[in-house]
């Protein structure tokens, strides 16, 4: 008797566990509707280094049948609209029934920059020896940091690169978000034996705004000869003399190349004649941004 009354409560317990469970399939196939995020109509602006978690502060979503659903909220994708840092955020929201609704909006990184190139030398190579011209540029961006590793040059004309003179390359580079840098730069091919000297820079590449300042005087850092190394300052020694060639216009954007020619005359002491001359040179690329 005991086992029957048991065996008949076990079978209440289960009618009872799929009625209810029925009841909630059959709320949630009936629920087709999607639950309702809310924006704060604020703008908003952040920084690039700022964790995603900002994109989620005071966004909520609200469900007819879940209630709320804040807690399903999620950023999708951030979409770059603009190289001044606009972007498009994208979030979606599911309520208990696996309704989904997504929404965009605008915002801003408000100190995005985008991507620029770098050099850590010259690109000056002396004719007859292997170089790659990918050897010192590099690329930086206020997203990804170091994306040195992403930049692409392509030679604009028929000539090889290794051929003596200068040649337009074309280099280029993306970030995460897609944001495309470009630039043609000249690559110069020299006669090494016209030069006995080493002469460095303090930068190789520089970006200047319109109508910023720039001085070309402030740029040549060393000169290496006969194995002595000479830091250069604003005003050169005696027996040394400097040539720059090369205008940059700050009130025109475009790129200005800048070379520099230092010679040291070593004389004789008596007679002041010059024995020989130990000639070094180098270059400094200038963009000015418009």
């Amino acid at each position: 008797m005991k086992k029957r009354n048991l065996l008949l409560l076990l079978l209440i317990a289960l009618c009872i566990a799929v009625f209810f469970g029925y009841q909630a399939f059959d709320r949630a196939r009936t629920d087709l509707k999607p639950p309702v995020i809310h924006l704060d109509p604020q703008p908003l602006e952040i920084s690039v280094n700022a964790p995603k978690g900002i994109l989620l502060q005071d966004v909520t979503a609200e469900d007819d049948v879940s209630g709320d659903v804040s807690d399903s909220v999620i950023v999708e994708n951030i979409r770059l609209l603009s190289s001044d840092g606009r972007i498009s955020v994208g979030y979606a929201a599911f309520d208990d029934a696996g309704n989904v609704t997504k929404i965009h909006r605008e915002a801003r990184f408000n100190n995005y920059r985008r991507p620029r190139f770098t050099l850590s030398g010259p690109l000056l190579y002396p004719f007859g020896k292997n170089f790659d011209v990918l050897d010192n540029i590099g690329a930086k961006d206020s997203v990804d940091g170091d994306i040195s590793h992403h930049v692409r040059a392509m030679l604009t004309e028929n000539t090889p690169v290794s051929a003596s003179g200068t040649h337009m390359i074309q280099f280029q580079v993306s970030n995460s978000m897609g944001d495309t840098a470009t630039e043609i730069l000249p690559v110069e091919v020299y006669d090494s034996e016209d030069y006995t000297a080493e002469l460095t820079l303090k930068e190789y590449l520089i970006y200047v705004p319109v109508n910023g300042i720039f001085n070309a005087k402030f740029y040549p850092d060393t000169i290496t000869y006969q194995r002595e190394t000479l830091e250069l300052g604003p005003i050169l020694p005696e027996n040394y003399s400097l040539e720059i060639s090369g205008e940059v216009d700050t009130r025109t954007p475009g790129i200005y190349p800048v070379t520099y020619t230092l010679t040291y005359s070593e004389k004789n002491v008596w007679t002041q004649k010059v024995i020989k001359e130990y000639i070094g040179f180098s270059r400094l690329i200038v963009i000015v941004e418009g």
